[in-house]
């Protein structure tokens, strides 16, 4: 697939490497693109840097890496671009969570409008674990999500196994609000009973398997 991931960071990074070494294209998203020749260089000659409207229109699946409190901002600005394209928002609000009870992926969706197609992933995982998705036991990793496009969480999950993690479906995007709020604590308990090592992650374990 074709997929633009908005942001630079360490978690839009190892996404992008991720999806590169599974055989996708990754059109990375810079508002600065000029000033990206080192990060073009580290990425790779399979992928390219754009800015955001160049990358959005090169992806068929984008991917919000940005800071939280710039993902509604650039969701409304680029909404005719964003309409109707599968749109992961990987943000955590943290202290900036919505006070109406709202998940902050359903903020992004608010600002798409009509035909938003967004989904809510990878809130729990950390950016060191992103390329190594197998955990001490042997066994891959969870990536929790949420959206309310059957067709389009099919595709997120396909990402998901893609990079070598367990997708796992948390139902409609209002559920994202959970998702949201548990990232405070992932990063608590991995601080208090992992040392801080950020390569833990939350595992869902059901009788089906």
């Amino acid at each position: 697939m074709r997929i633009a991931i908005l942001g630079t960071g360490r978690m839009a990074t190892g996404l992008g490497k991720g999806w590169l070494n599974a055989g996708h294209f990754v059109a990375f998203g810079s508002r600065r693109p000029e000033t990206k020749a080192a990060y073009q260089t580290e990425i790779g000659a399979d992928s390219r840097v754009y800015g955001f409207e160049g990358a959005i229109t090169a992806g068929e699946v984008v991917v919000i890496a940005v800071p939280y409190a710039e993902a509604e901002p650039t969701a409304a600005k680029y909404a005719d671009l964003l309409r109707d394209k599968i749109v992961v928002d990987i943000t955590n609000p943290f202290a900036s969570q919505p006070t109406d009870g709202r998940a902050g992926a359903e903020l992004t969706a608010s600002a798409i409008g009509d035909g938003a197609r967004v989904v809510a992933a990878f809130k729990g995982n950390f950016s060191t674990t992103l390329l190594d998705p197998v955990d001490h036991t042997g066994e891959p990793r969870d990536v929790l999500f949420a959206g309310d496009d059957a067709e389009a969480k099919g595709v997120v999950a396909g990402l998901i196994g893609d990079l070598g993690f367990k997708p796992v479906d948390c139902g409609p995007l209002h559920a994202a609000v959970m998702l949201d709020l548990s990232v405070p604590m992932l990063i608590e308990m991995d601080g208090r009973l992992n040392g801080g090592q950020h390569n833990s992650s939350f595992r869902f374990s059901y009788s089906g398997g």
